[in-house]
């Protein structure tokens, strides 16, 4: 927006507005010769049709007129929201104090008293012009600076890169006023361009164009995204129907949604683009200066912040990971002792407020060494791996955990279970143990793989600690082995809601 205000001087469009032919001839020789494109209306009623169809950059308004005078054509353009911001110079004989007085009280932003020189009136349209282009650009500058902390602000409360580009596609639809929004990004490779999100109005068929943006993809010139996605440029269409094959295959959807306009932003940072953004309008919009200025503005900031915004992603993601690989056994992708841990505790605190029943499932496999040392140490790490699947399938509720607690043993956290229910759950799992029929030729229970079972079961209050509830299950865990081993076993006294004692006898 550094433009030289005076390269719109010799572009202007200026209406004159007189009733007498001498001063309408006059003024249009003095203007046309310096280059200004001239309108005349010999009346007031005239010269406010004559607004209504094409808006000049300046009106030249005399005040004495028979219809009209120029005091009430002014009073009605300024009373005009598509009008009111249109120089008005006025020229009249009449040069008394209060004439002027009144010209610029109703919105006048100079005053020529007749007769006057070729000279003065040009001086004083140029003046005006610049003046008003400095508003212009003005105006057009918080506008810009207002929708990028408006966006700014929106993708500063968002998660994650998508969010951001539908922040932005949100911010910018409703505050310039287009009816449809999509985002693409390019794929990892580079190949070609995927759908990322869209926001849109609740215009009729909308929501269908989008169903199938969301199943397209474009590779690098295909289409409008891929056009704009090579050329690096902004790239604006008045008309769809002028140009349908940039429309690809979404033609006729967008025929079908009445779309009319369409301008796509690449995102460009360091010669790379990360998106491209794509609006819709459903009526025929012709490019002005000061909107793709106002696009480009968004475009070079935006840059910045969705590479940030990606940046955070990817931190966040390697955090996560990290995370996830400091709470993750190795060898059998369950969680570790550490996550078992802290874990048990959360829930054991939760269970102390909510007065809910906490139930610990502690389970491992039964003559392990000996299997170990027959088949060696791969194929007892294979086993325990095997053990580990049949295990969370066995115990696969969204709150549950089961962790490899050490070596061969691995306990189960089960957030608002009571015990008759973990009961059950243990039962299935020393079935599904047994249904692996992993060969286990040293066991001297079963010719396959099998586990002891010992299952906990308490309403945690405030006075209790959450090792007794561990503790009550590792005890239970060795009278299943003392009674056997291939079993599960109840800690007695474990559950303050409610018993089964008739189960506990059965599979003790």
């Amino acid at each position: 927006m550094n433009q030289d205000p005076s390269i719109f001087l010799g572009k202007a469009n200026i209406l004159v507005v007189d009733d007498t032919p001498a001063n309408i001839t006059l003024l249009t020789q003095i203007l046309s010769n310096q280059g200004y494109k001239v309108r005349v209306a010999p009346s007031g009623k005239l010269a406010l049709k004559s607004v209504q169809f094409v808006v000049p950059d300046l009106i030249l308004l005399d005040v004495k007129m028979p219809d009209l005078n120029g005091y009430q054509v002014c009073r009605q353009l300024k009373a005009q929201p598509s009008t009111r911001d249109i120089p008005v110079i006025f020229m009249s004989a009449l040069d008394d104090a209060l004439d002027k007085v009144t010209a610029f009280t109703l919105g006048g932003v100079d005053y020529i008293t007749k007769p006057f020189e070729s000279i003065e009136v040009i001086a004083r349209i140029e003046n005006q012009l610049r003046l008003h282009e400095f508003q212009l650009q003005l105006q057009a500058q918080n506008a810009q600076l207002q929708l990028l902390l408006a966006t700014a602000q929106a993708i500063s409360e968002t998660a994650d890169a998508e969010e951001a580009l539908l922040a932005i596609l949100s911010t910018v639809c409703q505050t310039i006023g287009w009816d449809f929004g999509e985002a693409w990004m390019p794929n990892s490779e580079a190949t070609h361009l995927e759908y990322c999100c869209a926001w849109r109005t609740d215009l009729p068929n909308l929501l269908e164009f989008q169903h199938q943006s969301e199943s397209l993809h474009f590779a690098y010139a295909q289409g409008f995204p891929g056009w704009v996605w090579a050329s690096q440029q902004i790239e604006w269409i008045a008309d769809l129907a002028e140009q349908p094959c940039l429309m690809n295959i979404r033609s006729l959807a967008a025929e079908q949604a009445s779309l009319k306009s369409v301008l796509g932003v690449p995102i460009v940072l360091d010669g790379q683009v990360l998106a491209v953004l794509v609006f819709f309008h459903h009526q025929e919009l012709a490019p002005d200066e000061r909107s793709l200025q106002l696009f480009k503005a968004i475009a070079t900031q935006l840059g910045s912040m969705i590479q940030r915004k990606k940046a955070e992603d990817a931190l966040r993601q390697a955090n996560w990971e990290l995370e996830r690989l400091a709470n993750l056994d190795g060898l059998t992708q369950l969680a570790n002792r550490r996550r078992f841990d802290v874990y048990f505790r959360q829930q054991w605190q939760s269970h102390c407020c909510d007065r809910q029943p906490l139930s610990i499932i502690l389970f491992d496999v039964d003559y392990f060494k000996p299997y170990n040392d027959f088949y060696g140490h791969q194929a007892g790490d294979e086993c325990l791996q095997q053990l580990s699947i049949a295990a969370r399938q066995a115990i696969n509720q969204p709150a549950d955990l089961v962790a490899r607690y050490g070596g061969e043993e691995f306990v189960a956290v089960l957030p608002n279970t009571p015990v008759t229910q973990a009961l059950e759950i243990a039962e299935q799992l020393r079935q599904a143990v047994q249904q692996l029929r992993i060969p286990h030729r040293t066991s001297q229970v079963n010719e396959f793989v099998t586990v002891s079972i010992g299952v906990a079961s308490s309403v945690p209050l405030d006075t209790d600690l959450p090792d007794t509830l561990i503790a009550a299950a590792d005890r239970a865990l060795y009278q299943a082995k003392e009674q056997g081993r291939d079993r599960l076993v109840l800690a007695p006294q474990s559950d303050r809601v409610s018993r089964s004692p008739s189960l506990h006898s059965q599979n003790s």
